[in-house]
């Protein structure tokens, strides 16, 4: 395991044991983070201005990303978890929460995984949002994920 100074703060080299697959991860604006990397990897050919820019527009992507799990709540509830789209949301509480950034070395493709949200699909890992450049293109349900 290693440390590297990075335009985002230190990062952590770490080899995931059961898929040998690597990450530098770290904490960008109180957020957690991880770059899926190959090995050897070379640190001049991570687009960190993307990460960044992704990162301080979560405002933004959150919105974004709640109005597509909207449509899709209304459209296709039980794709979300919920029989009818009139099943009860909490409008006191977060759609979705408790963000964990993943992006990969030389790719527009990126993830998150929300660890906390009121869709019953959540349940126990969250939800994993994809994303290619500034689009939210799809989602994931882990609940059926043996361990993330």
């Amino acid at each position: 395991m290693g440390k590297f100074h990075t335009p985002l703060g230190k990062l952590t080299f770490i080899t995931e044991e059961t898929t040998n697959t690597s990450f530098l991860q770290g904490i960008f604006n109180e957020m957690s983070f991880s770059i899926q990397v190959s090995q050897p990897f070379d640190l001049e050919e991570i687009d960190f201005n993307f990460i960044q820019s992704k990162m301080n527009n979560f405002p933004q992507i959150k919105a974004k990303t709640e109005l597509f799990l909207r449509n899709i709540l209304y459209t296709q509830p039980k794709q979300l978890g919920f029989n009818h789209y009139k099943d009860k949301l909490d409008e006191t509480k977060e759609l979705i929460s408790f963000p964990e950034f993943m992006f990969h070395e030389k790719t527009k493709d990126w993830d998150i995984v929300f660890r906390e949200s009121q869709l019953p699909i959540a349940e126990p890992y969250g939800i994993l949002i994809n994303y290619h450049d500034d689009d939210v293109v799809g989602f994931e349900d882990l609940s059926d994920s043996e361990e993330l």
